[in-house]
């Protein structure tokens, strides 16, 4: 068993509240697509951006941080937590969906500026464009790693910056989803206008769920720290489901221009609780876990999806969405937004003391998930 010797994050300066983006658009959203908004379960999210009201009204960004940024301060944190002597960390994995650019990749960039604190013979590798489930697919490449070289230490990294994917949002008016198929039903819009208000009600959503983070964990092998038992995954169980959650290197929208666009697919909430159930069943039935079921467990630290998402996959196990065993995902969705690859590395970060087993669950684009058991050793 492979061993979690410290945790850390990091956020961006800029904090915005649902309210205070809301207030600033409130002109040119109807009633019932704030209500949209509302639902979500996101009170605040960070920026790298330090005018992120501005931008999503039209003005240039103004970033005053990165995905790199991130991850180097999530980096240095972390070690500087654990203590050790850092020249132990031999493997170093790094996860973005969101690189700064496309080459070099994230695990170089952050290599460039951490001279004087991880070795420059160190191991490396890059986990881009892999979803919201790379952090346990990370792990297990840290755990491959650490069997070989069981007197090293790996460094998992996962770093976002969401907001600068955002599109502005400069139509005069949007609306909620049902408020637009009633206007087509009432054949009030063409089929055209449809699909283009829905994609402009599309990036409301997303400009309003994801935020910007990284964390940083260190692995190792030390008794008393909590382990990481099996993991399960599970990608494309349907042929269908590889276009539930994507997107493209060059958006065709205008208000794009040229960068990259995400599509969240309807069907979303009902395939993730398929997919979350599918992998933890398979953790929970594994001859070495340390649990037979999720009354044993502790906690269950859920991909900050949406409250939709979330609310699902607790029906689905069997878990009361106001219980203490969820209430570190709702917490991290609450407070930071969607951080894709980082959202359950945010809840082992905050996690202060390890008495019973955790379960963690991520699932995203692919479409695939994976779900692993955590417990003291």
């Amino acid at each position: 068993m492979i061993n979690l010797m410290s945790a850390a994050t990091s956020t961006p300066q800029h904090m915005f509240t649902t309210t205070e983006l809301v207030a600033s658009l409130m002109h040119k959203l109807s009633p019932e697509l704030i209500n949209t908004i509302c639902s979500l379960g996101v009170d605040k999210r960070y920026s790298v951006m330090d005018n992120y009201p501005d931008f999503l009204e039209g003005a240039a960004s103004n970033p005053s941080n990165s995905t790199t940024g991130l991850g180097v301060d999530a980096t240095k944190r972390c070690v500087e937590e654990w203590g050790g002597d850092p020249s132990q960390i031999g493997l170093l994995i790094a996860a973005t969906n969101t690189p700064d650019q496309m080459l070099p990749c994230l695990a170089s960039e952050v290599m460039a500026q951490t001279h004087g604190l991880l070795s420059r013979s160190l191991r490396t590798v890059s986990m881009q464009s892999q979803g919201c489930s790379v952090l346990l697919k990370s792990v297990e490449v840290a755990q491959w790693y650490l069997a070989a070289n069981p007197n090293k230490l790996a460094l998992v990294l996962m770093a976002e910056a969401h907001t600068p994917f955002v599109a502005p949002l400069l139509a005069p008016e949007f609306y909620g989803y049902r408020e637009l198929v009633r206007s087509r039903k009432d054949g009030k819009v063409d089929a055209a206008t449809f699909e283009k208000q829905r994609l402009d009600t599309t990036f409301v959503v997303q400009s309003m769920l994801f935020g910007d983070g990284a964390v940083a964990l260190l692995i190792g092998h030390q008794e008393g720290k909590p382990a990481f038992g099996p993991i399960s995954h599970l990608t494309n169980d349907d042929i269908e489901d590889v276009n539930l959650l994507s997107m493209t290197s060059n958006s065709s929208h205008p208000l794009l221009k040229g960068r990259a666009q995400y599509f969240m697919r309807p069907n979303v909430p009902n395939r993730g609780a398929h997919y979350a159930v599918t992998t933890v069943n398979d953790v929970l039935e594994h001859p070495d876990s340390p649990v037979s079921n999720l009354g044993q467990v502790d906690d269950c630290l859920i991909h900050t999806g949406s409250k939709k998402i979330l609310d699902g996959v607790c029906s689905q196990l069997h878990l009361e969405k106001d219980s203490q065993k969820v209430s570190g995902s709702y917490e991290v969705l609450k407070n930071y937004g969607n951080l894709s690859s980082a959202s359950t590395g945010f809840m082992l970060a905050a996690k202060d003391e390890w008495s019973g087993p955790a379960m963690v669950v991520g699932f995203g684009v692919g479409f695939t998930a994976s779900a692993g058991v955590m417990s003291l050793n």
